[in-house]
């Protein structure tokens, strides 16, 4: 009767403590959510996707400036429906997230999809450069046609909203979630991982006093703290020019620094990050949402997780540098993760 007695109040002690945890887990999560932003899905513009095929939309990745026609029509929808390319992406479970990084001011600084596969337990992480061309109706300016100029509007769910929607048309997959995180914030959760190791591959030299932005490093190996992660992480030319590998190079060096930080991060107390992190980071994942990834993300391994850049070219339009995407190396990459 003892023993039985014992063993139920160490189940009553366990269950308080598992709904403690999980009640506390919860009210701290849901600091991090964000109302008013809806998932970018593929259906809210079926018939764009399908003209996505097309050697016009596809081929040059330059938006027409008119919009693409025929949105909304019905043998276009039904064209859709029966695309194959959207059929797989429809039937899929996987769950996109868009992640945008911001500096000082309101453009995104970076632009990041995570693409999370439940099933096969992979995470595909799609780096899409700031400057990539991307027009849309009332947006004249220059500057308004890059992709990063799309995080626009009067409140961050209006900004999010905008993003989403941008780089669901971009991409041509749904875009379920955003995450939002300020560079201080990186900062911060690099200090609280203890600093990441990169290798510099060539001296960096690049100042610029408007932002209050120096960046003075050695070619090498050394560890780097949060501040000068974030550095690293900015830097796309020296100021001699020498080096300006501009967004491709410094996409190719921000992924080799992720999956450092993420491979540093396990086995590290979550809470510790989390808290330091609600403090820069908004959503609009639930916190069962959050919870919910946390646990698939847990299951991959290092080598399911694998990094692209949007296919393209840099160019230069009416003395404006863009980055020009090709559609149909962007599709084929698409169905390359997707399938």
């Amino acid at each position: 009767m003892k023993k039985t007695t014992v063993i139920l109040i160490i189940l009553v002690f366990v269950t308080l403590f598992c709904v403690g945890l999980y009640v506390y887990a919860r009210a701290t999560l849901n600091q991090f959510h964000e109302t008013g932003v809806e998932a970018a899905n593929i259906d809210d513009g079926i018939s764009d996707m399908h003209e996505a095929g097309s050697d016009n939309a596809m081929g040059s990745g330059v938006r027409n400036e008119k919009g693409y026609s025929g949105v909304g029509k019905k043998d276009d929808r039904d064209k859709a429906e029966n695309d194959p390319y959207v059929k797989m992406i429809k039937d899929s479970k996987r769950v996109n997230i868009l992640c945008i990084g911001l500096a000082k001011y309101s453009l995104a600084d970076t632009l990041i999809v995570a693409s999370l596969d439940p099933e096969s337990n992979s995470l595909d992480i799609i780096s899409i450069p700031r400057d990539t061309y991307f027009y849309r109706p009332g947006f004249e300016s220059a500057a308004e046609k890059k992709i990063n100029a799309t995080f626009y509007g009067n409140s961050l769910a209006e900004r999010a909203q905008s993003s989403l929607n941008s780089v669901r048309d971009l991409l041509r997959i749904p875009v379920h979630h955003f995450v939002k995180i300020e560079y201080k914030g990186v900062e911060e959760i690099i200090d609280a991982i203890g600093g990441v190791e990169v290798d510099i591959p060539f001296d960096m030299d690049y100042d610029d006093p408007t932002d209050d932005l120096h960046i003075h490093f050695k070619k090498g190996k050394r560890l780097l703290n949060g501040e000068d992660a974030v550095k690293y992480l900015r830097f796309r030319q020296n100021n001699d020019n020498s080096h300006s590998d501009g967004d491709i190079g410094r996409i190719g060096r921000q992924q080799k620094l992720i999956k450092t930080a993420m491979e540093k991060s396990l086995g590290l107390q979550i809470m510790k990050i989390v808290d330091i992190a609600k403090e820069y980071i908004k959503t609009n994942m639930t916190a069962e949402d959050m919870m919910s990834y946390a646990m698939e993300v847990s299951k991959i391994k290092m080598e399911n997780v694998k990094m692209y850049i949007l296919p393209g070219e840099p160019k230069y339009i009416d003395g404006m540098s863009y980055y020009i995407h090709n559609g149909q190396d962007t599709r084929n990459m698409i169905m390359e993760i997707y399938q």
